[in-house]
């Protein structure tokens, strides 16, 4: 009962902090857009309950926000009902903003067919990319048995 009476009288000095503007200091948060192109090289291929479970690397050069190459490694599962998701996380080397060195991305999509709808998100920078937070979308069009290719939409700041 006393631990409820303290925290119901600290909550009204505590509501206004929640509601102050972030600081002038704070980064701001740039939108950018480009595109990617990727090629895979197989590791395995496994069958399971009617599913085809790939494993692969890929090399995907990247143009626009992004300007660079990732290499990633990843997993992608294609369903005897013509759905697909896939999941991969890799190293991008490149340069975001005109800053240049390395970042962690990390990838998931899903689709019908050879089209489809993801997510990335970027974390782990070095260099000019340290302190880079990134996250956006892409949509794989898939133009071959280890070839794929889209747009990318990111949004993205660095740590002040």
């Amino acid at each position: 009962m006393r631990l409820r009476n303290v925290m119901f009288s600290v909550l009204p000095l505590v509501v206004p902090l929640l509601l102050v503007p972030a600081s002038a200091n704070a980064s701001t948060l740039e939108s950018g857009t480009g595109s990617f192109t990727a090629t895979g090289d197989v590791i395995s291929i496994k069958h399971a309950d009617g599913n085809t479970i790939v494993t692969a690397t890929e090399v995907q050069p990247l143009t626009g926000v992004l300007t660079g190459v990732r290499v990633a490694e990843g997993i992608t599962i294609f369903h005897a009902n013509g759905t697909f998701e896939a999941h991969d996380t890799g190293t991008f080397t490149g340069t975001v903003d005109g800053k240049t060195g390395t970042l962690t991305i990390s990838g998931a999509s899903s689709g019908v067919g050879n089209t489809g709808d993801g997510t990335i998100v970027g974390y782990n920078g070095t260099d000019g990319l340290a302190g880079l937070h990134l996250q956006g979308t892409f949509q794989p069009v898939i133009t071959g048995p280890t070839t794929a290719e889209g747009p990318i939409q990111v949004q993205y700041h660095f740590d002040p």
